[in-house]
Parts: C-alpha cells; sequence; structure tokens
C-alpha cells in the first residue's frame, strides 16, 4: 500500500495537517462548514423568528452563505441605523421611533439587480401605500456610491434612503452583494429576513394584523460579546509548567507535520478534531517497554476520543519486536515506524520514552516520561480540545463581517 493511503487510513490525521504543508498529508479535505452542514429547510426556520412552515415559504431562495447571515439577523432587536448614517434627500426614522409599526427594510444599490430591488419596492406594496402602522426604508449597500444621489434622484424614490458608506449596518443584517428584503414586527424584532419580492405584501399583512406591544415591551437584544463568552464559556488549555528534559522544549508551538513510513498496529480511530499522543520509543528500551501498561490504560479510558501512537525509528522494527517476544496484543494503541525520524528529530529527542500531546490544530501542549502524564491530565487536554474544534457558533453570534472585510472597514 503507498505511504500516502497509509497515511490517511491509518491514523486519518490529514486534517491535522490543514495548517503546514505535508507532502505525506493524504487527501486534504476537511470537515463541513457551518454553512455546509446547514441544510436549506434549517436556515429557512432560522430566518422566521418563531414563523410556522407556511411562514418559510414567504422567503427567498438564498445561496448558503448570505441564508446563513440573514438566519443569524433574525430574532434579534433590529439594529439602530448609525448615528452619524448619511441619508439622500432628507433624514430618516430612527428605528426605535418606529416601534409599534411594522418596517420594511431593503437593501439596494444604484446598479444592477440592486436598482432594480429599490424601483420594485414601491410597486410591491402599492396596495399598502395608505397603510398607516407601515414604514419603508431603503439602504443603499456600499457599491456605486460615486454616482449614487444622481440615480437616486432619478428612480424618483418615495421612501427614505440611508447611505450604508461602509457597510458597518448590512455587516449586522446579513446583507451583502445581493439585495435583500428584511422585515421588522411591530416590537422592533427583525422577523423575517430575506423576504421573497412575491410575498412581501403577505408576510407585511401577517405582521400588521397582530396587536400593537405593550408599554415598555422591548425586543430581545443581542448578547454583547462580554456575555457571549460568558453563556459559551470556552475551556483553557492547561498552563505550560515545569521543563522539558532529554528533548527540546516545543511546547505551545506548531508540530512538524505528521509523518511515518509504515504502520505496524492500526490507531484506536480517525483523529480529526482529536487529541493525539505521540510516544516516541523503541523495543530494545526497557523504561519505554514498562511504560506500555500505562499508555494502555489511557488509550482504553478515552477509546476513540483519544488517539495514541508509538513510533520507533528501528529499521528492523519487525524483526526486533518479535526477537524480543512482544505481541501485538499487549498494545490497545497503534504503533508505526519512521526510519527517517523526521518526528523525533523536530523534538531533538535525547532519551526515550518522550511522549508529546498534540491537540486537533497540531499545537504541541505537553512533553515528557510517558508515566508522568495522568489520564486526569489527559483528560484536561480532551476539555479544552472539545472547546477549539466545536465549530457551532453560539446563540446570538453576529454574522460575518463581509463588508468590513471587502472594505477593509476597521472597527
Amino acid at each position: 500500500m503507498p505511504r500516502r493511503r497509509l497515511f490517511a487510513t491509518a491514523l486519518g490525521v490529514s486534517i491535522l495537517c490543514a495548517h503546514a504543508t505535508c507532502a505525506h498529508a493524504g487527501s486534504n479535505a476537511s470537515s463541513p462548514s457551518p454553512e455546509q452542514r446547514s441544510s436549506d429547510s434549517q436556515l429557512k426556520t432560522e430566518r422566521t423568528s418563531d414563523g410556522g412552515k407556511s411562514e418559510q415559504l414567504w422567503l427567498e431562495r438564498l445561496n448558503q452563505e448570505d441564508a446563513l447571515a440573514a438566519s443569524k439577523a433574525a430574532g434579534w432587536a433590529a439594529p439602530p441605523f448609525p448615528a452619524d448614517a448619511r441619508w439622500f434627500s432628507e433624514k430618516g426614522p430612527a428605528l426605535e421611533d418606529l416601534r409599534g409599526k411594522v418596517v420594511v427594510i431593503q437593501t439596494m444599490s444604484t446598479k444592477g439587480p440592486g436598482k432594480a430591488a429599490g424601483t420594485r419596492l414601491g410597486r410591491t406594496l402599492k396596495t399598502l401605500k395608505d397603510e398607516e402602522d407601515l414604514a419603508v426604508i431603503a439602504v443603499h449597500m456600499p457599491r456605486n456610491l460615486e454616482r449614487a444621489d444622481v440615480i437616486l434622484e432619478s428612480m424618483d424614490m418615495t421612501v427614505p434612503v440611508m447611505i450604508d458608506e461602509d457597510g458597518s449596518w448590512c455587516d449586522l443584517v446579513g446583507a451583502f452583494e445581493r439585495p435583500i428584503t428584511h422585515v421588522i414586527d411591530r416590537k422592533g424584532t427583525l422577523r423575517y429576513a430575506g423576504v421573497a419580492n412575491a410575498r412581501l405584501e403577505k408576510a407585511v399583512r401577517h405582521l400588521l394584523a397582530e396587536p400593537r406591544p405593550d408599554e415598555g415591551e422591548e425586543p430581545r437584544a443581542r448578547p454583547t460579546a462580554e456575555a457571549l463568552e460568558k453563556l459559551n464559556p470556552k475551556t483553557p488549555f492547561p498552563p505550560t509548567t515545569g521543563s522539558v528534559s532529554s528533548a527540546a522544549d516545543r511546547r505551545n508551538q506548531q508540530a512538524e507535520p505528521f509523518y511515518v513510513e509504515s504502520y505496524f498496529l492500526p490507531t484506536a480511530g480517525n483523529a480529526t478534531g482529536k487529541v493525539v499522543i505521540l510516544d516516541f520509543w523503541a523495543t530494545w528500551c526497557g523504561p519505554c517497554i514498562r511504560a506500555v501498561p500505562h499508555m494502555n490504560e489511557i488509550q482504553r479510558h478515552f477509546g476513540s476520543e483519544v488517539i495514541c501512537l508509538g513510533i520507533s525509528d528501528e529499521k528492523n522494527f519487525k524483526i526486533d519486536f518479535a526477537v524480543r517476544k512482544l505481541k501485538k496484543q499487549d498494545f490497545a494503541y497503534g504503533l508505526a515506524v519512521d526510519t527517517s525520524s523526521r518526528l523525533k528529530n523536530f523534538f531533538q529527542i535525547r532519551g526515550i520514552p518522550h511522549v508529546v500531546v498534540l491537540s486537533s490544530d497540531w499545537v504541541v501542549r505537553w512533553q515528557g516520561n510517558p508515566m508522568s502524564l495522568t489520564i486526569d491530565m489527559v483528560e484536561a487536554f480532551v476539555q479544552a480540545n472539545a472547546s477549539l474544534t466545536n465549530s457551532e457558533e453560539p446563540l446570538g453570534a453576529l454574522p460575518r463581517m463581509r463588508w468590513k472585510n471587502e472594505l477593509g472597514r476597521s472597527d
């Protein structure tokens, strides 16, 4: 079997090498992103705050990135317009002053689909033009701003137009290049994110039929960054203490990309997203052999949650293994051979056994004698690594700041 294939199937650490170039890393396929894991129906549910299936039908089909951003905006208090925002013609009302009304927000521009979205807005809601409890506001995205005022004048806009010059407000509601229609309910909650033009009137009438909020009733405020951290705490890795003997101290550093020449025993499972423990050893090393039961205990305790792998650089490993009357069944973890000593040289190991603990981002978290590595210590690494690998964003997380990234805005 080719070495690349051995690497991918036996240890499954191709993703562990994603942060560094690894010539023998096998497949570079990465875990699905949150956007890929979220189905279109799931995102539609999240884009309608407390909405049923019929309300989900009012939403337009968006690409995954736009749908994900919109879903993070729905269900929270609509962010206020910037105090220093520029308005076309005359200043529009503050969203706080529109509480008790239904508000339609249409993002637009003065070119292409963005311009079309602005011109059709009045036609879409023409049957509601005399509705006193309806407010309509257009938000010009930070595109084609050079002649925005001139073109807006020619478009004969009849609604207030806020010019979001740096995209800061659009970022907060998940609006990017594509024009999008949001609807805010009477309480001030961004209720529907990304309503289809053909269903906009139905969505608005549904919210107009709801009673006005009680005095003092407020929309759900998005948590602050500090509150998010308290609600979704991250478990830190244990602090680095003591010194490293018989090897270079690589703790808190990115390790050399993983490499072995061959496998003698398979590992407990795929290492993607898990803590990996590498044990540099040899069949002739007495202390190494005496540490095997302890390494077995760690592997058995954590099962496939932790991947242990013994690495030897012996040129005649199979012969030496048999000569010293070692048995495969005596090892509960994987064994591999690398006569080039690539990883061993990276750690500059001068004495064995020497164990290295790595988190799933392939950062060295601990080094030392395997007998000094306790189950409680490994548990602490596993808990911290779970925080590291948890790709689920906390409730209340902001949409990705796409305009900020595009325009190089500094907040």
